[in-house]
């Protein structure tokens, strides 16, 4: 019966599969056919491909020949989806691949003391009950808790988890969205500024220009404050080398500003009042700026204020004291199983593998709460600056070289 029915599924899924099914008559003569194939086809070369792209984390791995975790594997998460990713993040396949690559991830062998000390913990139970005590000359007491404490607390943990990951998806969400604003706001001054300057005047273009590089240095500046000592010297040498053709005054102040950012965005101020334009319009274009100084103070509430550490330190010594406890529960609900098998031993074992795998998958939920609770170091800030330099130059060299040809 169960053969029967595996062969009857298997059926059923070849037949779900029209595309594979035509010949290749069948492909030439229909259109849509043709277009699914090369569809598929394409797809399949995708998922085949090497799953990473220059500066991934698994491109790192196959570089070096080691796995960067903790704070060194921070700046390889910056992910940016293209049309390939997406393909190959809906394969079907992704369950095996996950699993296949889980010795790999950084996640886990960040978690290796926690897992090593509660695996210690589950071998020093499993010696002294199975080993120590039957030998012992003298009666001695099992290392051994009822599992009725662990079913009576797992509900309060995993309600702790969940708030304590939320919270920090959360924050990583909020950051996101803020960054979202500020790429908008920065090409709305450019688009705006553009398209409403006074083209009759022969100080607009070198305005506009002040003001997309005013643009890009708030971004910059920005991104700057929220990565900390290690972007120094990128930001230095970025700063000097956008501006040494156009305002290397500028960049020596800005570099020299105890405070970059609220001198960038003064400064955006500033190139905004020397664009040639209406009163009106030029107010409409400010209100991007103000949104712009906002979005900075978001920015800086999440850099500055973490999840409150009295939540983050319950949670942490609750999942602590739970994992170095589990393994005496564990050993006696297998033993009780055990009783009930032909090999007990066996059974009495198996204790180590288990703590240490609900350990890799407990602590590393809260694992991730602590590497979304910071989310600029992990988000791709270089992309999006870059993404404003580029996107606000188009917008002011199409809209000039528009008015310019209107005028004409």
């Amino acid at each position: 019966m169960v053969l029967s029915s595996s062969f009857f599924i298997l059926a059923l899924l070849w037949l779900q599969r029209p595309v594979d099914s035509f010949t290749s008559n069948d492909r030439r003569s229909e259109p849509r056919v043709v277009a699914l194939y090369a569809l598929k086809s394409k797809a399949d070369q995708i998922v085949k491909s090497p799953p990473y792209k220059p500066g991934s984390m698994m491109a790192v791995t196959l570089e070096t020949g080691r796995v960067p975790y903790g704070e060194e594997s921070r700046k390889y998460r910056r992910t940016i989806f293209t049309y390939e990713d997406w393909v190959r993040h809906r394969n079907s396949e992704r369950v095996r691949t996950n699993l296949k690559g889980m010795l790999f991830s950084g996640v886990v062998r960040q978690l290796r003391p926690e897992v090593a000390l509660v695996s210690a913990v589950a071998t020093t139970v499993l010696l002294w009950n199975g080993v120590v005590v039957p030998n012992a000359p003298v009666a001695l007491p099992l290392l051994s808790m009822p599992s009725l404490p662990f079913m009576l607390s797992s509900p309060a943990l995993g309600l702790l988890l969940v708030f304590r990951t939320n919270a920090s998806y959360s924050r990583w969400m909020e950051a996101r969205t803020t960054w979202a604003r500020v790429v908008s706001q920065c090409r709305n001054i450019a688009r705006m500024a553009s398209s409403l300057a006074d083209l009759s005047n022969p100080a607009t273009c070198d305005a506009l220009d002040q003001l997309q590089l005013s643009t890009w240095l708030f971004a910059r500046t920005l991104m700057y404050e929220l990565s900390g000592p290690p972007d120094k010297e990128d930001f230095e040498r970025e700063v000097l080398e956008t501006c040494e053709e156009k305002n290397s005054v500028l960049a020596r102040r800005i570099l020299d500003s105890p405070s970059p950012n609220m001198s960038a965005l003064a400064q955006l101020s500033v190139a905004l009042q020397k664009v040639p334009m209406e009163e009106k319009a030029r107010i409409e274009t400010d209100k991007s700026i103000i949104l712009l100084g906002e979005c900075t103070s978001i920015c800086e509430k999440i850099y500055s204020w973490p999840v409150p550490l009295v939540y983050t330190r319950h949670t942490a010594r609750f999942l602590g004291l739970y994992m170095l406890l589990l393994p005496l529960a564990l050993y006696e609900a297998l033993i009780n199983f055990a009783d009930t098998q032909n090999s007990p031993i066996f059974h009495g074992i198996t204790v180590v593998p288990i703590s240490a795998i609900v350990a890799v998958f407990l602590f590393g939920i809260e694992e991730l709460a602590f590497q979304l609770e910071e989310p600029f170091s992990i988000m791709p800030l270089q992309e999006l600056c870059n993404d404003i330099k580029i996107g606000t130059k188009n917008i002011t060299q199409w809209c000039v070289d528009g008015l310019e040809s209107n005028l004409e």
